[in-house]
This record gives structure tokens, sequence and C-alpha cells, in this order.
């Protein structure tokens, strides 16, 4: 088949939906189609944010470095077009690109058009960053004060951009006799309900689609010296209780109460990984008393050793379509601590692999569950086992396979005429 992939950037390096675009295209040209990937640049030219500086890790400025200049991706068998446009930082840029991609499947024609941005949903849309609207109600939610929240609400309604992002993912919920996709694949049965509850969406039109687990985390007997290396060089003796934080969208990953969970839960530690300004969270910390209790340790590529050295994930997150960082964690053993905004949620609680909060303010119960997890070697190896067949229902050739059956529904739903 032919398949036209849209993306407005298509560099692994700019995180979840980028990294698993670029992983598709090339497992589809594997596997024999003509894959054409529709994007508004592909590598990066400089960093989307500034990386944390207070205590930062022993890579961050190389990490900072690479992502200084990606370069162009390139995959084998993948035709690669780049339409530039204004700016995808406002609400005309972003619309132009939709348009533009538009005009092209419309004169090339492929079998399917498998759509990841909003500005054009294509035949199956699959909005990796979720539901937008659902986004902009959690980034009002997520302020401390009602008048913090009320500059946030009438900062999203000021923005070209925001307004723009609700007004195209309207348009992308109309059925399919009315211009919109065939499909919208969500990532979590949480996103197939806002999709209904927020738009009314028909259930026929929402086909669940979780994220394929395409990690391989090292083996276990890996881990013990991961850990040593890890809690050598930032000081942590082997006995501290170690939780990690790991995002760069610090107030949207509930940073704030990740801090005020480890002040309640003494002697808990927490690491915290990723990009974002710290000033306010070093500040919040010094408040609670807990400032050597939390190491910023800036953005790194060796998160392995981030997951060895630690005991559990705690991410007290306002939204997350998904959360393979909750995955990637699982993995290497470690229970989940989140919320129910967390897309993978679900499965965390079906598979007693953590707990799962109603409010990321739910301070008190995450401390509570911070004394659940297993301590000794054999614990964790066991509870790691455990995950990993629990993650064995994500694998990537079950996904595929979903994928290609949609692939050739759409194809005969189109040759029909529907």
């Amino acid at each position: 088949m032919k398949i036209a992939l849209v993306i407005e950037h298509f560099d692994p390096a700019r995180g979840g939906a980028e990294r698993f675009t670029v992983w598709l295209a090339g497992q589809l040209v594997a596997a024999g189609h003509e894959v054409h990937v529709l994007c508004h640049d592909s590598g990066r030219r400089s960093p989307p944010r500034p990386p944390a500086r207070h205590g930062a890790s022993h890579d961050a400025r190389r990490w900072r470095d690479g992502a200084g200049s990606s370069g162009p991706v390139r995959i084998d068998g993948v035709h690669i077009h780049i339409f530039r446009t204004i700016k995808l930082s406002t609400g005309v840029g972003f619309r132009q690109f939709g348009q533009v991609a538009r005009r092209w499947c419309r004169a090339q024609r492929p079998d399917v058009a498998h759509s990841m941005s909003v500005a054009w949903p294509g035949d199956l849309y699959h909005p990796h960053a979720g539901v937008y609207a659902r986004l902009q109600s959690q980034a009002v939610a997520s302020r401390h004060t009602p008048a913090a929240a009320q500059i946030k609400r009438l900062l999203l309604h000021l923005s070209g951009k925001q307004r723009a992002l609700l007004a195209l993912e309207k348009q992308a919920m109309r059925p399919p006799e009315r211009g919109g996709p065939w499909k919208i694949l969500c990532l979590s049965s949480r996103m197939r309900h806002d999709f209904r509850d927020l738009y009314c969406v028909a259930p026929a039109q929402l086909e669940i689609l979780e994220n394929p687990f395409t990690f391989r985390p090292p083996p276990p007997p890996q881990w013990a010296a991961m850990r040593l290396w890890f809690r050598e060089m930032y000081r942590l003796n082997e006995t501290d209780r170690v939780a990690v934080f790991a995002g760069h969208d610090f107030r949207r990953k509930g940073l704030d109460w990740a801090i005020r969970a480890i002040a309640a839960a003494a002697p808990w530690k927490l690491i915290v990984a990723g990009m974002g300004r710290t000033r306010a969270y070093l500040e919040l910390a010094q408040r609670l008393g807990v400032a050597e209790r939390v190491l910023f340790i800036g953005p790194t590529r060796q998160m392995d050793h981030v997951y060895s050295a630690g005991d559990v994930l705690l991410l007290p997150t306002f939204y997350d379509s998904f959360g393979l960082v909750a995955l990637e964690a699982l993995a290497h053993g470690l229970p989940v601590i989140s919320t129910r905004f967390l897309g993978a949620g679900e499965m965390i609680e079906r598979h007693a692999l953590g707990t799962i909060v109603d409010s990321p303010r739910a301070v008190r119960e995450m401390a509570a569950a911070l004394a659940a997890p297993p301590w000794s070697d054999c614990d964790r190896m066991e509870f790691a086992r455990r995950a990993l067949r629990a993650l064995g229902d994500l694998s990537p050739a079950a996904y595929l396979a979903k994928l290609e059956d949609l692939y050739r529904c759409c194809l005969a739903n189109k040759a029909a005429g529907g």
C-alpha cells in the first residue's frame, strides 16, 4: 500500500509522537509498503526548551550540544516531503501546514493518509498529543489559585494557536460522511471517553490502539552495576529510598505535587530528570525543608541508569495521553505512582503494577503509596518479570498487525465509496 504519514516534526529527539512516527515509518517500509512522510521539518536546529541548570546531569551538556542540530532524518525507502510554511507556533501557520498536506494527498492519492496532526486528520487521525480541549482545561486546573487559573484561561483564549487547535479538533471530530476521518485512533480508553464526552463522537469512529512497547530494558544482572554507578555519582546511599520523576513539562507532569509528596514521606528522596525552569521548584523544596532530598539532574540519555537507581516512578501528571515513561519504569522493576490523567493508568491498575490516585493534589495518598514498593533485589526482579508479561500485550508485532488490518479496512471502505 501507498501510505502517507502526516506529522509536523519528523524528528525522534522531540518526543513520543515524533519518535513513534520515525519508528513506524521504518517498520512499514520493512513490511513492504510505500511510505511518504509529510512534515514541516525533519531534524531540529535548536533546543526547544532550556535544560535544567541546577545539579546538571553527567551528560546534560552533551545532550544540549547534540540537541542543537540533530540533522535531517533519513530512513532507507521512506520518502520525506518537507513543506515549509509560516511558523507552526501561529494558528495561521498550523492551518497552512494542514492545507498543504491535504492538497498533496489529493494530488498523489495515497491508499491511506495516517495523520498524527490535527492540522489535517487524514483517513486515520492518531492524536498522540491527546485531546486538546482536555489538555487546555487541565492546564487551567494545574494553577494553584483561582486568580492564576483565570489568567491562564484568558491567555489560552487570546492565543491564536490555541484557538486554532480547538477549532481544528472540532472539525476532526466530524463523522466521515461530513469530511471527518474514517477512524480516530485513541491511545487509551480515557482518550476515547474524552472524545465521546466532549464532542459526542460515535463509538464506531473511535478505535483504541495503545502504543507498542518498543523499549528494550537492560537485563536485570546489569541493574546492580547501573544502580551503584549512578548512586555513587550523585552521592546517594544504597539505603536511600529514591523516587524518580521524568518529564520535560514540569507543571503538566505535576512536579510541584511530587515534591510535596516527598516532603510528606520522609526520608524519601526525589530524582528529577528532564528539561525545564527549576527555580520555582527549588524554592518550593526549600520552603518545605526538603531541598537536600530533591535532586535535579537535567536531561539525560542514560535513563537506564536513572531507573536502575530509583525505587519507584512518581508522576502526578495533570494530563498524559498515554505515558511511555511509565512503561519504561515498569520494565526496570519500578512500581508507578500516578493519577487518573495518565493514559496508561488503567493498565497499571488492571495488573496491580502501582498506585493510581484521583488527583495530582492527592499528596497523602501518594505519600502512603511510597511505602508499598518491594525493596529486595529478588522482589524487584519478580516485579519486573510480572510487568514485562503485562506489557507483552503491547508487542510491536501485534501492534503492526492491527494497524495493517485498519489500513486494509480503510482502503476497502474508500473503494466502496464510504
